[in-house]
């Protein structure tokens, strides 16, 4: 099970690295850009990678309704139950061939679909006709990291993560234009980002939703 990364100990440990003894004495950065570059990172990674994932069960299907809301921060679907039953997910060329009423025929739903492009909801075919849970495991893009907020900056993942994000931070803070551009530390960074990244789709599977 992965562990809790505290976002705000990778910056105090980045100190060093970006010429700073405290948040105070950061002279060509902020703490608010160093979060940011941060929760960029996570999010790219959420892209790329299943690292995060999550099940749901607050979604409950009602009678003679088809489509639900996706959960929140949702990527991709990996799994849905119906009545203890897995269902198959399909897309609608496929059910529209095995039934072109697919999203008003009752019944028993045996397959999931999805429409993330106009409402994000996730559809199930046939239409059911009573109340029963679905839950629903899938990818997501972790919280967003708000330090108005504390809880938030701390990440469920893995501890090797956070090198991941402290060279996305140095990767950032070098690459940019100015006083304090490293172009080659940048590219540095950039290149154990890339490492990072096919370690995790290796181990944790690529995102099929990008």
């Amino acid at each position: 099970m992965p562990g809790e990364i505290d976002t705000t100990q990778v910056i105090t440990e980045l100190l060093p690295a970006l010429h700073a003894d405290s948040l105070g004495t950061l002279y060509f950065w902020t703490e608010a850009e160093l979060l940011q570059w941060l929760d960029e990172a996570l999010k790219k990674l959420a892209r790329k990678t299943m690292i995060f994932v999550e099940r749901s069960i607050a979604t409950a299907t009602a009678a003679d309704t088809a489509t639900y809301p996706l959960p929140p921060r949702h990527l991709a679907t990996l799994h849905v139950t119906y009545d203890s039953s897995s269902l198959q997910p399909a897309t609608q060329v496929e059910l529209e061939a095995r039934d072109e009423e697919y999203a008003t025929t009752p019944g028993a739903p045996d397959h999931w679909y999805e429409d993330k492009l106009g409402l994000a909801t996730i559809g199930v075919t046939p239409v059911p006709e009573e109340e029963k849970p679905l839950p629903i495991i899938y990818s997501v893009f972790p919280p967003t990291l708000d330090a108005s907020q504390f809880s938030t900056l701390f990440v469920q993942a893995p501890a090797p993560l956070k090198g991941y994000l402290a060279m996305a931070a140095l990767a950032k803070a070098y690459g940019r234009e100015g006083e304090s551009e490293m172009p080659d530390l940048a590219q540095h960074c950039a290149a154990r980002l890339q490492l990072y990244e096919a370690i995790c789709e290796q181990y944790y599977g690529k995102n099929s939703a990008v």
